[in-house]
């Protein structure tokens, strides 16, 4: 591990370029119209690759969602394994998210917020929740394919949640089982399985009122064979795929139905 680690890292620089997505601005958006409604923030997985970005904002209107969706775009510009492995930027960009967050709770202080996040997404959008102010909470969370530790703390995040954290996983997941070996997870830990692959479950240590607040919040939702008649085959990024996200997640997770 410790010649692989110094090999990749170099291979993730002189290959980055590759990866690089469409450079998008990280200043503060202009404030839409939609937003009065509701607003979803979608993050895509390391490398900002495009999965979800389109079929997100589109289950979501289609399912009578009228708020407004924003693609948070946190990528290093280094490719998957970059952003995986630089998370001193993942951390970066969720103290921006946070403000995002702030700035359009304190304008719409009873309007839905959601986050939903893809793999390494996850991490970033945890992060950013954890950072709110006390009192300040978004309404739910889901966790698509998460590169966290199955047993990240999630006690800080959980209390600006008002409903639930839902941790999408699924033990068909070649590019987990694969990468976070070698990379770690997307908080840094090694010799850990993702929460992607085992769902999210309470670290050891903690008090009774934190585990209470894992038991009453925290929704494993493990991959069923009956995902695939909605295009889920428990790949990576299977759980993005229109069908899943319009049949599935929307209405019978974040609860959004068509009047």
């Amino acid at each position: 591990m410790r010649l692989t680690k110094p090999i990749i890292m170099m291979l993730i620089l002189l290959t980055g370029c590759q990866w690089m997505p469409n450079p998008f601005k990280n200043s503060k958006p202009t404030p839409t119209y939609w937003e009065r409604y509701g607003k979803v923030y979608y993050l895509d997985g390391a490398g900002n690759l495009g999965f979800g970005k389109n079929t997100v904002p589109k289950a979501l209107k289609s399912s009578g969602f009228r708020g407004d969706v924003e693609n948070i775009t946190w990528t290093s510009y280094t490719g998957p394994l970059g952003d995986q492995m630089i998370r001193i930027n993942a951390r970066y960009r969720s103290e921006q998210m946070t403000q995002r967050i702030i700035d359009y709770r304190r304008r719409y202080p009873d309007k839905p917020i959601y986050i939903i996040g893809l793999s390494a997404g996850t991490g970033v959008g945890v992060w950013a929740v954890e950072q709110l102010p006390e009192g300040m909470r978004v309404d739910s969370m889901v966790l698509l394919g998460s590169s966290l530790s199955t047993n990240y703390d999630l006690t800080k995040c959980l209390k600006h949640v008002k409903n639930k954290v839902y941790v999408l996983s699924s033990p068909n997941d070649t590019i987990l089982k694969t990468f976070i070996p070698v990379t770690g997870t997307i908080d840094g830990s090694y010799m850990v399985q993702p929460a992607g692959l085992a769902g999210m479950y309470p670290p050891d240590n903690l008090s009774q009122e934190e585990l209470d607040l894992y038991k009453e919040k925290v929704v494993n939702v493990p991959w069923h064979p009956t995902f695939a008649r909605l295009d889920n085959d428990g790949g990576h990024t299977a759980a993005t795929r229109y069908r899943f996200l319009k049949y599935f997640i929307i209405p019978r997770l974040l609860g959004i139905q068509r009047d």
